[in-house]
C-alpha cells in the first residue's frame, strides 16, 4: 500500500529524472573507458633529433639506431633505471651527430653494438630521476632491430 502511495505522488516526478539520469550515463560510459587518446609516434631519426630538436619536444616518436652504450643507474630515490646511448646506424663523414639518450624503466633485450629501435617521448631538456638532461627519450617501448 505504500508503495502505491508512493508511485501516486513523490516518486512520479523523480521518475524522469532518474531516467534522463541513467541515459546519460549511459551515452558517457563509452567516453570514459577510452581515456585520453595518445598520438601517435613519428618516424624520426638520431640525426633528425639532433637538427631540429624543438620540433619533436614533448611528441612520441620511434627511433632507430645503434645502441653505443648501457648503464645501470639509481635515480635520487634509489629507482632503478637504464640509461642507453643510441648512435645514428650510418653516421655522416663529419660524424658529428649528436647521440640520444633514452631511459628505460626496465631492461630491454638488446645489448651494445646491436641496432635498436625506441619508442618513446623526446624531451629537448627536462629531468628524469631526479637529475637534468638535454636530448633523450623517455623510453616506452626498446625492441631490438
Amino acid at each position: 500500500m505504500r508503495f502505491q502511495r508512493c508511485l501516486k505522488r513523490t516518486c512520479r516526478p523523480s521518475l524522469p529524472i532518474l531516467i534522463g539520469l541513467l541515459a546519460l550515463l549511459a551515452s558517457a560510459d563509452p567516453l570514459l573507458a577510452k581515456g585520453p587518446q595518445k598520438e601517435l609516434p613519428m618516424l624520426v631519426s638520431v640525426s633528425d633529433l639532433a637538427a631540429e630538436p624543438g620540433q619533436y619536444d614533448g611528441h612520441r616518436v620511434v627511433v632507430t639506431g645503434r645502441v653505443r652504450s648501457m648503464e645501470m643507474q639509481i635515480g635520487r630515490r634509489g629507482s632503478e633505471y637504464l640509461m642507453l646511448t643510441l648512435e645514428e646506424d650510418s653516421p655522416t663523414s663529419s660524424g658529428t651527430i649528436q647521440p640520444v639518450q633514452v631511459f628505460s624503466p626496465t631492461l630491454p633485450k638488446v645489448q651494445e653494438g646491436d641496432h635498436a629501435l625506441v619508442q618513446g617521448v623526446y624531451h629537448k631538456e627536462g629531468k628524469q630521476a631526479g637529475r637534468f638532461f638535454d636530448h633523450f627519450v623517455d623510453a616506452e617501448v626498446i625492441l631490438r632491430n
